[in-house]
């Protein structure tokens, strides 16, 4: 009886409202030269496919669907199963988030061809989410929220794992993280205002992309990770450990 009685005392969780349709991600401006800016934050970039992740509504956190859309707002979801339990790293009933589909190498840098390969259905490497950005949380929209507050929820919502996790960055020191990148092979870096909103489909001054030319790493410079018994690498394993030779930091 007594089970009973505190079962129904509870309160139940009022119903969330359906996540926003139609949004585009917020696209960066190119530059040419990496910076320093004490006004930035600077992250890596593997130059994956930007996607945003809509997971739930859902009744208790990490139990909503998931749906991953393209920049041109295709459902590139479907055809990659790995990343369909998404929901159980959310500390979320219902969010959205940025960030880049990406296939890896054992070295961590960014495979096109396999991702493209794995997004049209066909059998390979598991693909990761990396994700730098968290536009909605349980109803509520983030968009006009500066930049450094939306990065520090993300963190504390999002809990890393085989499939996703939030890509760390570092304060100030554009050039450094750069030439690091350009080391290890990865795409470019993102210059980000700390204080800069969200604008879904604009290709903002507010957000740069400076590219790299990628040198390949020396041999004994890359990671290689075994397979046991065939068994597959986790998706964002070789990613964590090459972010683990980059200069950054989890807090801005």
């Amino acid at each position: 009886m007594r089970d009973q009685l505190s079962l129904r005392l509870e309160p139940d969780l009022p119903p969330l409202p359906n996540l926003p349709e139609g949004l585009r991600p917020m696209l960066p401006r190119a530059m040419a030269e990496p910076f320093d800016s004490t006004a930035h934050i600077f992250e890596p970039a593997w130059g994956g496919t930007r996607a945003l992740a809509f997971v739930g509504p859902a009744d208790s956190p990490g139990a909503g669907d998931v749906r991953i859309v393209d920049g041109d707002g295709r459902d590139v979801g479907s055809t990659l199963p790995e990343l369909a339990g998404m929901a159980v790293r959310l500390d979320a009933r219902s969010a959205i988030l940025d960030g880049e589909l990406v296939a890896v190498d054992g070295a961590g840098r960014a495979d096109p061809a396999e991702l493209a390969r794995r997004i049209a259905g066909k059998p390979g490497r598991p693909v990761a989410y990396l994700a730098f950005d968290l536009l909605h949380l349980d109803g509520r929209s983030l968009m006009t929220m500066p930049l450094f507050k939306r990065r520090d929820l993300l963190r504390r919502v999002l809990h890393p794992g085989d499939e996703v996790l939030a890509v760390p960055a570092i304060a100030a020191e554009g050039r450094a993280l750069h030439e690091a990148a350009t080391s290890q092979g990865i795409a470019g870096i993102l210059a980000r205002q700390r204080t800069s909103p969200y604008l879904p489909g604009t290709k903002s001054r507010l957000w740069r992309f400076v590219a790299t030319a990628p040198s390949q790493p020396a041999a004994n410079g890359e990671l290689v990770l075994e397979r046991e018994n065939g068994a597959q690498t986790a998706a964002a394993a070789p990613v964590v450990a090459l972010i683990r030779r980059l200069p950054l930091l989890f807090d801005e």
